[in-house]
C-alpha cells in the first residue's frame, strides 16, 4: 500500500487562539448590540450597552462592577472607532 499525503493543513496553537479570539469578539459584539437595543431601542447607545455588558461580566470576573463598566464602554468605543 502507498501512503496518501495528508491534504488537511495542521492546526497550530496560534490558529486555535485566533479562532477562539474571533468567537469571543463576535460574542461580545452581539452582547453589546443586544444590550444597547434592549436599553434604548433601535437607536440605543453602544457605549451604554458596552458598559452594561462589562458591569454584568464583572459579577463573575475578579474585578469591580465600575471597572467592568469602564472596560465595556471602552470596548464599545474602540469597536465604534474601528468601523
Amino acid at each position: 500500500m502507498t501512503e496518501q499525503p495528508n491534504d488537511k493543513p495542521k492546526a497550530t496553537f496560534e490558529d486555535t487562539v485566533r479562532a477562539v479570539g474571533e468567537d469571543v469578539v463576535e460574542a461580545l459584539d452581539s452582547a453589546v448590540d443586544y444590550t444597547s437595543k434592549a436599553i434604548g431601542g433601535e437607536n440605543g447607545n453602544k457605549l451604554v450597552g458596552g458598559a452594561a455588558v462589562g458591569a454584568l461580566a464583572a459579577i463573575v470576573l475578579p474585578f469591580s462592577i465600575l471597572t467592568g463598566a469602564l472596560v465595556g464602554a471602552g470596548y464599545a468605543a474602540f469597536r465604534k472607532m474601528n468601523r
